[in-house]
């Protein structure tokens, strides 16, 4: 009798520990990254992206877009350029599900939030303002370009990677 009761302490630890290895790896976080740049231009526009990237084996698995582009007093006067940015962004995100896309405008901006799943790909460091008539926007919707930086759901990166090719392109990553 006195050997059995000898084994019910270990066992009772063995499963206590297994019950807790279990529960970390069932709630163990993808590891992710977070990246933003902003940018301000002669008209006064700024533009300002923050991308949560979260990495599963070494493959982007899941990424979130927020863009805000802020016009300055002088483009304010009606409702007529946010509107219009606002259309253009709509256009220019329609390969993409309309469930993962919510575009919004506030007084003086134009929010993007995109959850790109799937195989997905996305377009940063795009958007280009000049004067021509009034206020025009260029997108720039080439993924092989050297002036935009083109992410797609199962490209391949470490978090050390990604931070870095995020980094070379001027963005500030965490």
């Amino acid at each position: 009798m006195s050997k059995k009761r000898n084994m019910v302490f270990p066992i009772i630890i063995t499963a206590i520990i297994i019950m807790i290895i279990i529960y970390l790896v069932a709630t163990a976080k993808q590891p992710y990254v977070e990246c933003s740049r902003k940018t301000t231009d002669d008209l006064g526009i700024t533009v300002k992206e923050e991308l949560r990237t979260e990495l599963d084996n070494n493959k982007i698995g899941q990424m979130t877009l927020t863009k805000t582009i802020t016009l300055p007093d002088k483009y304010l006067d009606s409702d007529r350029y946010l509107e219009s940015i606002k259309f253009a962004l709509t256009k220019s995100y329609a390969y993409l599900d309309s469930n993962d896309i919510k575009i919004s405008t506030g007084d003086n901006y134009v929010l993007v939030k995109i959850t790109a799943k799937k195989s997905a790909t996305l377009i940063l460091n795009n958007i280009e303002f000049y004067e021509d008539a009034g206020l025009q926007m260029r997108i720039n919707p080439n993924t092989k370009s050297s002036d935009v930086i083109t992410l797609s759901i199962n490209d391949k990166y470490t978090e050390g990677e990604l931070m870095t090719h995020m980094k070379n392109n001027g963005y500030i990553c965490k």
